[in-house]
Parts: C-alpha cells; structure tokens; sequence
C-alpha cells in the first residue's frame, strides 16, 4: 500500500508501505525461490570429477580475462557461485566435453574449491565457441537476459543458441528481424524444449498460455518438436543430411517464386508434406511412420505422396504421443540390421537443394546468382526433430556407422548435476538453530543470552511506532542496528505518518 508523507518545503509525496505480514510473506517467497535457484551444494569443483571433461552446466565469468586481457573462458556452477558470486555472469547452459576453467593459470583468480590448491595448466580440449565472447546465434548478437526479446533455442550437436526468429520459424528473410515477446531472456533447453531452462526468479517466469497463442504464429509450434539441429551441424554430418526434410525431421525453406519448376506440387516433387506460409514452407510436416521398414526403400514419389496424405493428421502432437510403428523393428542388443532391411527414407529433393545453396555459399559463391538459379531454395538448413527421433533412425550396416561417429544421435548424453545440498530446503530458523547446537554449551548459552536482549530492545524500540501510528522507515531499522553494533542507545523514532 502506499503512504502520504509530508516534505520540508511544504509538499506531500507518496511512498510505499509494507505491513509485518507482507514483508513476512515475501521474504518467505524470496527463501523458496532461492530453493529452487541453487538446490544444489557448490563445495565441490568439477575440474577433478572422473574423466575430467564432462557435459555440465558452464558459466562465462565476463569479469575474469586471461592474461591476454580477453574474457573466454567457462566455470562450473559450484565456481560460479564460491569464487565469483560477486562477478558478472553469463549462463552458456551444458556443454559437453568441458572441463571447469576456474583452477586453471586461463583465470586469474585462485579456485577456492580446487584440491591441491595449486593452478593448474590450461585446459587444451576445451572448445570456445562464439558463446564465449558473449555472442549467439548465426546473427552473432550479445545475449542479455533482461532485454533479450526472443525465446532461443540450442542446437544438440554445437551447442549454439539461436533466436527463433533466425531459425525462419515466423517466416523472415531478415535473420536479424526481432519479435517483440512479453516473455524475456526465455531460453529453452536443447531436449525437449522445455518449457522451462528456465531462469528462477519471477522476473523471468512465463505462461504456458502465452505459449500457445505465440505457436499460433510460428511454421512448427514449440510443442512439436524436441530440439533442433542448426544448418551448419546437419551439413557436416551425411547421416543427418540425407533425412533432412523427411518425415518428423522438419525443414523450414522459402522456394524461389522465379522458379517454374519448384513452383508446383512441391509435395509431388519430395515425396514429403509441406505446408504454404506465405513463400516459407515446412519439409517432414505431416509426420508418420511407414508401417513396412522394407516398403520405404522401394517405394516411388507418387506412393509415398499418396500415404503422407492418407495420414495426415490435424493434431500432429496427439500423434506423436503414440508408439511409432517401427519400434517393433527395433533389433535387440542395438545390433545394426542388414542392408536390405534399410529404413532410411528417400532424401527430400528440395531439402537437398538447400544444402547445395549453402555448400556454395561456404565456397564463396556470389548470392545474387544463386537466387537466379531455376533450382535455388532458400533456407538455412536447420532441422526440427519431433518426439522419438532416436529411435526411428535406420540402423543398418550403411546408416549405423554413420551415426556412430556422433553418440549423441543415439543415446541421450549424461549431463553432470551436483549433489543436492541438504539444507537448501531448510528455513533460516533451521539453519540458526543447528547451527547453534555445534557450538560449546557456554558459547550457545551466550549467543541464546545476546539474541534475547537484541529482540527485547528492538521491541523497546518498535513499539512507540505501533502506538503513534508511525511508518518504520529503512532509515530507523538502520539506525537500530548501527546503535546496537556501537553499544549505544538506539535513537528515539523519527518517522512521521
């Protein structure tokens, strides 16, 4: 509530009260969002956890620079919180294969968690990408999480961030046209997108609600799909590649409107769904899964076209929740099928196309022809995989070693997650009291004695307040307690109604 308090010059202005049971209430709010905010004990660093470098939660300390001068490198969230609480921090999420900065000669500040205390060389096998130097995305932009616009979402093979914007998931040729979102610096994990990563603090919480009319506007709502994989990775990758476009592997392209060619039945043409948004079309959209693994490899255009349209569905994530039909092809102990059983479906024509845009960009090749060519297909290459990818990649003796070489394809990875700490659930009154009880019994009688003569006097000093009607203002509580640490008398009250 608010209160009307007089000036020196004769004036009144409006201030802010609180009452006992309010201050009570949020101060209450503030411990469980703590709770939930570090759950975790942070005595320990993992720069010494078994193998060393592990995927885990990494902190960029913008405050500490090497001794080249430049920021860079990552810390473990223990380090974040023991040795630069007081430093500006940027959460860059799981990374894998990383090994904690923190006690190493890369960071110029000693690590108080580190066994052995001594600095440690730098860490050779880390890999510092652009999240490392503060920036994201394919637009490269810093990231704040206060004015970040944009929900984000992070690529499973390296780790990047990018803005939805950029991923064409509004249909834009502009990677750098930002939407304006009510809901700031949300950032959604890589699987599954969780509605979620999830900063704790109020300020960042946002409804599901809003959720559900943002996907309205979007080419793949964020409910269908469970992570992304960015151009740039699927192009390295040939096992990826060649599913790109296909069914529950969305691809968000933009058909040149000067082609004859691609201009009609795109569908006919992939043998894949697509969907009209104004020039963007989406690739895999209507996803199903072929009944009979060995009717995909022979089957023609015309007859897969022909099944996707029988199939479609109007609520893709009601189907998605359904057993996929080939998961009673699975082979038991993981052993690779043959090669006649393939279950790869036909590469996408127009998917490919996308890829031969970039491949030529990324040797130099002048935009303004590629644009002119009757084949051209814009897009940025990224695939959207829906839920159970993993188990509907073809596991014969040709695709298997392929996706081998990439574990995570396979198998979701392990992510470390420190110890839960024990008191994080515990109230302040706990803690005070458990910490009382390992004291020597004349000091525990001595501090029991000294609390009781503070509350006492705060009291003797609150209570002129409660029968004058008077606001207690910071400025009394501080009083109190500079009186009290210098042995004097607290001061007679001094705010006014």
């Amino acid at each position: 509530m608010a209160e009307t308090k007089a000036t020196e010059d004769g004036s009144t202005s409006t201030i802010k009260t609180l009452s006992l049971s309010s201050l009570l209430a949020k101060e209450e709010r503030l411990l469980k969002q703590a709770s939930r905010a570090m759950p975790h004990a942070f005595n320990t660093c993992t720069y010494d956890a078994p193998g060393g470098y592990i995927r885990q939660a990494i902190y960029l300390c913008k405050t500490c620079k090497g001794p080249d001068g430049r920021m860079g490198k990552g810390i473990c969230s223990a380090c974040s919180i023991s040795c630069h609480a007081d430093h500006e921090q940027l959460e860059l999420f799981p990374k894998r294969g990383f090994r904690c900065d923190c006690p190493t000669t890369a960071i110029p500040i000693n690590c108080t968690l580190h066994v052995g205390g001594k600095a440690e060389p730098p860490n050779d096998e880390n890999v510092y990408g652009q999240n490392f130097q503060g920036r994201f995305c394919r637009c490269g932009r810093d990231y704040d999480p206060k004015t970040e616009p944009e929900i984000m979402a992070q690529c499973l093979a390296c780790e990047d961030w990018y803005h939805e914007s950029c991923l064409n998931l509004f249909g834009r040729t502009d990677a750098r046209a930002l939407k304006s979102s009510p809901t700031k610096g949300r950032v959604p994990t890589s699987s599954p997108p969780p509605r979620s990563s999830e900063p704790p603090s109020s300020e960042y919480e946002y409804d599901d609600d809003e959720e559900d009319e943002e996907d309205g506007t979007k080419l793949i709502p964020a409910s269908g799909y469970e992570c992304i994989i960015c151009g740039p990775c699927v192009a390295k990758i040939p096992g990826l590649r060649r599913w790109a476009g296909t069914k529950g592997v969305r691809m968000i392209i933009n058909r040149n409107s000067k082609s004859p060619t691609l201009d009609s039945s795109p569908m006919k043409a992939s043998g894949s769904g697509a969907v009209d948004f104004g020039g963007w079309e989406v690739l895999g959209e209507d996803f199903t899964v072929m009944e009979d693994p060995t009717a995909t490899a022979g089957a023609t255009a015309t007859t897969s076209d022909a099944s996707s349209q029988k199939k479609r569905s109007a609520s893709p994530a009601t189907q998605l929740t359904e057993e996929p039909p080939t998961k009673k092809f699975r082979l038991e102990n993981g052993a690779p099928s043959t090669k006649s059983s393939c279950r790869a479906p036909p590469m996408n024509e127009l998917a490919q196309r996308v890829f031969t845009q970039l491949d030529w960009r990324g040797k130099g090749g002048d935009d303004a022809l590629e644009v002119t060519e009757p084949d051209a297909v814009e897009g940025e290459g990224d695939i959207f995989l829906s839920e159970g990818w993993r188990e509907r990649w073809c596991r014969c003796d040709q695709c298997l070693p392929v996706l081998q070489a990439f574990p995570y394809l396979l198998e979701e990875e392990e992510t470390y997650v420190p110890p839960e700490d024990p008191d994080s659930k515990k109230s302040l009154e706990e803690l005070g009291l458990r910490a009382l009880q390992t004291l020597p019994r004349d000091k525990a009688l001595d501090s029991i004695r000294a609390f009781n003569e503070m509350r006492d006097d705060l009291l003797a000093y609150l209570r002129p307040f409660a029968q004058e009607g008077k606001v207690v203002s910071e400025t009394d509580v501080t009083a109190f307690f500079d009186a009290l640490k210098a042995g004097e008398r607290p001061p007679a009250p001094t705010s006014t109604t």
